[in-house]
């Protein structure tokens, strides 16, 4: 039996449509935080969620020593949001974006279709990545539609099937 190839496996999961959020937390301080589209809940009771991030991300080891994480689900009409989290240009993409602090201490950006604050419970290491789950202690959810990610680009999901 052979195995799939990175890129075999990349090209297929191009073509799973996911929503698109910037995870965020704080360190020494400093707000931080990045575009992310490999989220999932994972239990309504207690509520909790899960974030993957690869272990060579900037980002990684502020989670780990964090110690929490807050999800914040982005609009359609946030897609320069996201593109300034995924970013790897030098400057702080907090720069100028307006946002308040949640319970845990993660910064909650302004305008999100909502947010889920966590406190990290568990770490798993998988293949290039580490999945962190987070219980929610605090979330909000508001009005508008989701910015879609497909096929290597930001999508518009259009109108619900009746």
């Amino acid at each position: 039996m052979t195995s799939a190839t990175p890129t075999d496996f990349r090209a297929v999961m191009r073509r799973f449509a996911t929503g698109v959020t910037v995870v965020t937390t704080s360190f020494e301080g400093k707000p931080k935080g990045f575009t992310a589209n490999a989220f999932a809940s994972v239990s309504a009771e207690p509520p909790m969620v899960l974030i993957c991030v690869n272990r060579d991300s900037r980002s990684h080891p502020l989670i780990e020593r964090a110690g929490h994480f807050c999800v914040n689900i982005l609009r359609l009409d946030q897609q320069s949001i996201a593109m300034q989290f995924a970013s790897h240009d030098p400057v702080d993409p907090f720069e100028g974006m307006p946002y308040e602090t949640a319970a845990t201490g993660s910064p909650v950006l302004a305008g999100t279709l909502g947010f889920l604050d966590c406190k990290l419970e568990e770490e798993h290491s998988a293949g290039t990545h580490t999945v962190f789950i987070g219980t929610v202690v605090e979330c909000r959810a508001t009005g508008g539609a989701p910015l879609g990610y497909f096929n290597a680009g930001y999508r518009d999901f259009g109108c619900l099937i009746p």
